[in-house]
């Protein structure tokens, strides 16, 4: 006789639902619904967890995944209940549909996941021999829906928020600091004579640190361009103080190729550079490790620190932009909060600055 898997239902909803929340509210992406069929199939323990969009199977998890995955066409009732936005039951699911001839799936339980204009997806939820479908299990799906389509609803605001932030920036990208710009050019005449190679390889950098900074690039790009662009500035910054700038950037090749938002780590050099420089050589580490699904980027400095009154204010809206912060922490954090629902994280004092931000991998 097959072993009954018991059903777990009250504080796993809550953990599932924290577990969710960073994926869905980006929307429902193929990496989201492989969280969510995880999520469910573990902490709920149905046979088998299958999540669609409108037209196809998004991710599967559990029995019968042997023949059964992302890419199939739903089964009839999913579409049935995206027509009519409502909780199905079908009693033979797979059953009817599937030619495979020992495939263990039985009844489904089908839930709309909605945004605000209607479904966009389902979750559906098969019993097998050994984790049948309970009487309170359409009440406690139907009841999670709900939940999950709140998820998915935040991702339209966050939408609105990403579009507001990405227009600021780009009002900021138009303008280039004019003291960096004079600064650079006199650095890069006072070689001309002294170093022409030198003051060659300045003019390039000089190049690309003004077509990134004025270009479009797109929503995403990999943190090895970003860090090509922060490599231009520093260039050009470190001509310029020589010794007293001293560089260490560890990146490890996970982390390269992860994908972000333009314009997060840049700012945040910058913003070292120019706030933290003392009477004494400033030291700037840059660092990026990929744990745990999570992209961590730490820019540390040994400079003048910020003051503890005013760590809460250089994340506000506004703050240090006008006064030579180039794109300024708050941009940044804006934009982090709009795209991930978590922004950039500073710790300063008398050892100088730290501030941190973490991308989730694989958006």
């Amino acid at each position: 006789m097959p072993r009954v898997r018991r059903l777990r239902r009250e504080a796993p909803t809550l953990e599932l639902l924290a577990a969710t929340l960073p994926e869905l509210r980006l929307g429902l992406s193929d990496s989201g619904a492989r969280t969510l069929a995880y999520e469910v199939f573990e902490k709920l323990g149905y046979g088998a967890v299958a999540v669609t969009d409108t037209s196809r199977v998004l991710a599967f998890v559990g029995a019968g995944a042997d023949h059964h995955g992302p890419g199939d066409v739903p089964i009839r009732p999913v579409f049935e209940a995206l027509a009519e936005d409502e909780t199905r039951i079908a009693p033979l699911a797979l059953r009817v549909a599937c030619g495979h001839r020992a495939c263990p799936l039985g009844a489904a339980a089908i839930v709309p996941l909605r945004l605000s204009d209607g479904p966009v997806g389902a979750l559906v939820a098969y019993a097998t021999d050994g984790a049948p479908l309970a009487d309170g299990d359409v009440d406690l799906l139907t009841s999670l829906g709900d939940q999950l389509s709140a998820q998915l609803q935040l991702s339209e605001l966050a939408g609105s928020a990403r579009a507001a932030a990405s227009a600021e920036l780009k009002a900021l990208q138009a303008e280039i600091e004019p003291h960096f710009l004079f600064n650079c050019l006199n650095t890069i005449a006072s070689f001309i004579r002294t170093d022409p190679h030198r003051a060659r390889e300045l003019v390039l950098a000089f190049a690309d640190y003004c077509r990134w900074t004025l270009a479009r690039p797109g929503e995403f790009i990999t943190l090895a361009e970003e860090l090509k662009h922060v490599q231009s500035y520093l260039a050009l910054e470190q001509a310029r103080f020589g010794p007293q700038l001293e560089v260490e950037i560890d990146a490890s090749p996970e982390a390269l190729a992860v994908r972000l938002p333009p314009f997060l780590v840049q700012p945040l050099v910058e913003n070292a550079v120019k706030h933290g420089k003392t009477e004494r050589p400033l030291r700037l580490i840059i660092r990026a490790r990929v744990r745990r699904g999570r992209l961590r980027v730490t820019v540390r400095d040994n400079g003048l620190g910020i003051a503890r009154e005013a760590l809460d204010r250089v994340l506000e809206p506004g703050v240090g932009e006008g006064d030579g912060a180039g794109l300024g922490l708050a941009n940044v954090h804006q934009r982090l909060t709009a795209f991930y629902g978590e922004g950039v994280r500073l710790k300063s004092g008398g050892f100088g600055t730290v501030v941190r931000l973490d991308v989730p991998v694989g958006h």
